[in-house]
């Protein structure tokens, strides 16, 4: 039994050009059933989490949904599980969803954090990314969150944005930190294949950012948010002491998870599952009685020592090799010894984690840390 639960509510007003993540336009009229359905599986799923010590509404775009709506899902896990007093409650919203009334009562109804998508305050970069929302739509959703007593608030930022200069960029991050949120992400855009980002950079339509400045992009967040008293704990995100994550670190140690709704993934048993996407066909499975999964992944001894490293090297603690199979150990030795003389990796008090060159290249270094246990393979 699991004490982290994620709920995925797959809808959005619009689709970002960037965005690749299963989502469908909002609909009212499909709206009530999805509803419905995602507390009939919580309640298919009671045996499966309990003594819950977060909870994270994601997507798509809850906020899209009304008060009620989300209220409804907040008391079917209640009337499902035991929430910890102390539990971080989180819900993801846009800017142009949230405001300082709808804050007030999501705040009533258990919610104590709130993360919102920003992504820049510039009305030609959130053009260029196909948002929804403009530079004062996200200034004023900040400030009605604000307004209506959250302490806990994270936003999310994008560098590398077509036509984004550095300067520009810099004047983001400072202008973000006057808000005074206490955990702040900044993402790489990356034009995922299958998006019309991706299209019209491969058209010549648009073009990114030379790599040297979304390099310098990265460091400058780095140090201006560490300059003002944010913790880097993770390669994007950053915190002021004791508003990290807690949700998003239990991903990161590797720690087991509940997810509900279209599309949503579970951790359990040294099992990966995965919901139906296709919402119609969610709700059709549900209303039968049946778990929704379309997927299921028996995780092998080798798969959760790969496991370990990809998820745990992204946070800036690293990963505690004592937790490394024994027979995997010296092939990590030896990974962390070529990618230490090229200034990437560092080990301090049996912890392996990337440096601040190696922070940038997390990619490459994974996979050359995974490829040398994978060359060693009977």
């Amino acid at each position: 039994m699991t004490n982290y639960l994620y709920v995925h509510i797959p809808f959005c007003m619009k689709k970002c050009l960037y965005c690749d993540f299963y989502s469908i336009p909002f609909e009212s009229s499909i709206t009530e059933d999805y509803i419905n359905a995602v507390c009939k599986e919580i309640k298919l799923r009671e045996e499966s989490a309990d003594s819950l010590k977060t909870m994270y509404i994601g997507g798509g775009t809850p906020t899209i949904f009304s008060e009620k709506d989300i209220q409804n899902i907040l008391n079917a896990v209640k009337e499902n599980c035991f929430i910890n007093p102390d539990a971080e409650i989180t819900i993801e919203a846009n800017p142009g969803t949230i405001s300082a009334h709808k804050a007030e009562k999501l705040l009533k109804s258990g919610i104590n954090r709130i993360s919102i998508g920003i992504q820049s305050l510039v009305d030609e970069e959130l053009v260029a990314l196909g948002r929804s929302h403009t530079a004062t739509d996200a200034i004023n959703a900040l400030k009605n969150v604000r307004r209506a007593g959250f302490m806990n608030v994270s936003t999310d930022l994008i560098y590398g944005i077509p036509g984004q200069s550095l300067a520009v960029w810099e004047l983001t991050i400072l202008k973000i930190i006057e808000l005074a949120p206490g955990h702040i992400s900044t993402y790489e855009l990356t034009p995922e294949e299958n998006t019309p980002l991706h299209e019209y950079i491969k058209s010549g339509r648009i073009m990114l950012p030379d790599e040297d400045v979304i390099s310098e992009m990265y460091y400058k967040g780095i140090d201006i948010l560490k300059t003002h008293g944010y913790i880097h704990y993770e390669i994007s995100n950053f915190a002021k002491p004791g508003y990290e994550c807690i949700h998003n670190l239990n991903y990161w140690n590797r720690g087991e998870y509940l997810g509900i709704g279209a599309g949503a993934h579970s951790f359990s048993n040294g099992k990966r599952t995965a919901n139906l996407k296709d919402v119609p066909n969610y709700i059709k499975n549900v209303n039968k009685g049946k778990l929704p999964v379309a997927e299921e992944i028996e995780i092998t001894k080798d798969e959760a020592a790969r496991e370990l490293i990809f998820l745990g090297l992204r946070k800036t603690d690293g990963i505690d090799t004592s937790l490394i199979p024994v027979e995997k150990r010296e092939l990590i030795k030896k990974a962390a010894e070529e990618l230490h003389d090229h200034g990437l990796v560092e080990i301090k008090n049996n912890h392996l984690r990337l440096t601040r060159k190696g922070l940038i290249l997390s990619n490459e270094v994974i996979v050359k840390v995974l490829l040398r246990i994978d060359a060693n393979r009977p």
